[in-house]
């Protein structure tokens, strides 16, 4: 009974002890993996996010830049048309020749020669109405341009498509109106989709945040003026509404979010100044988080197999100190086991025995003590023998 229960006890204390180690050490090490794992994540999206950010910001003002050209080179022509048709005696038989080149390079829809109160006394080509653009020159929705003309935002005129115009004083306080079609700056807008329905793409607003022009992509369909969406209505988005009237309209440049028809999007954000047109360069979160996604399913993966192989090492680890346990019980509890069968002996009447355990430790202490007693005994029952043959030789 003793035998197996020094050796169990000693085997269930050392063995626990090596256990809650182990444990310890493995929830140590899990927490630290899946902290390292946690930075890493939140390392990498962070990264993404600012890489990302800077840029849409600095593609959004590359395009600003470029339609900005655009506009320019179009006064400029324009300006120059009107100088040569100030020095004309009779302008109105050159309009015809300049709507013929300009509407080609330019992309004109039609120039019309108007009186100081905005009403039209020649138009060509012959059917083109400018009702929009006069409207809104009556009711004063323009702005200066340059020195020597006017700009008017985007309306609406009787085909329902979206035009701009400029507007140059003329002689006898006239002016000459030239209306343009904006195709070719959706031309540009549109080049910022790699490819058609991209997840980037560019959109733009008039002065006033409503859309111009917004792609065809997978949550809507083609947006332009005719739709009427403005991005100053909190209906199509708070945030996007405080984008518009606190950033974009007051001519600020940066990156932002929003959600616009249920898609939580990043933008790069800028305005012409001269115009005051919105433009926004979006990037869905989804499809900028992607590779945050990839990157996160990568480490998942390596996570598992850490923990594998872990858990693999974990168990040779309880196995080994299980074995170590069993080894050390067995060395400890043999010469206890030897101690206590040498004194069965004597109990016995067999002196001769002795415990062989060579060490300085106290089981060797004991076990010195045990053969002591032995020898001591051994030399007394010798001596007791000695005397009683002593005796009995007297006594015959």
């Amino acid at each position: 009974m003793f035998k197996k229960s020094i050796r169990t006890k000693i085997v269930a204390y050392t063995f626990s002890i090596m256990l809650i180690v182990s444990v310890l050490f493995s929830i140590i090490s899990l927490y630290n993996l899946f902290s390292l794992k946690s930075f890493f994540i939140n390392s990498s999206k962070n990264v993404f996010e600012s890489q990302a950010n800077h840029y849409l910001e600095d593609e959004v003002e590359s395009y600003a830049r470029i339609i900005e050209a655009n506009l320019n080179i179009k006064e400029k022509m324009c300006a120059s048309t009107v100088n040569f048709l100030l020095n004309a005696k009779d302008p109105i038989k050159y309009i015809p020749n300049i709507y013929t080149v300009t509407s080609r390079d330019l992309n004109i829809k039609g120039i019309a020669m108007l009186d100081k109160n905005f009403s039209i006394i020649y138009s060509y080509p012959k059917g083109a109405t400018f009702e929009g653009a006069i409207n809104q020159i009556k009711a004063g929705e323009y702005k200066r341009f340059s020195n020597n003309d006017y700009f008017v935002d985007f309306y609406l005129e009787k085909d329902k498509n979206a035009y701009f115009s400029f507007l140059f004083p003329f002689k006898d306080e006239g002016y000459i109106l030239f209306e343009i079609d904006p195709s070719g700056i959706f031309s540009i807008l549109q080049s910022a989709q790699i490819r058609p329905m991209s997840d980037k793409y560019l959109w733009m607003t008039d002065h006033k945040g409503v859309l111009v022009f917004d792609p065809k992509v997978k949550e809507h369909p083609l947006i332009t003026l005719k739709d009427h969406v403005d991005l100053t209505d909190p209906q199509n988005g708070e945030k996007l509404a405080q984008l518009m009237t606190n950033y974009i309209l007051k001519g600020k440049t940066g990156t932002s979010s929003y959600t616009f028809r249920g898609v939580e999007k990043y933008v790069g954000y800028t305005s012409i100044p001269k115009t005051g047109w919105g433009l926004g360069l979006t990037l869905p979160t989804n499809s900028l988080m992607e590779g945050v996604t990839r990157l996160n399913k990568q480490i998942n993966s390596k996570t598992i197999l850490m923990l594998g192989i872990f858990s693999f090492f974990s168990v040779i680890t309880i196995l080994i100190a299980l074995f170590f346990s069993m080894w050390a019980s067995n060395k400890i509890v043999k010469p206890i086991l030897d101690a206590t069968n040498t004194i069965n002996s004597i109990i016995m009447g067999d002196v001769s025995k002795r415990i062989t355990y060579e060490s300085n430790d106290e089981l060797g202490e004991l076990v010195k003590s045990v053969n002591n007693l032995m020898d001591a005994l051994a030399q007394t029952l010798a001596n007791l023998g000695d005397i009683t043959l002593k005796k009995e030789s007297e006594d015959d």
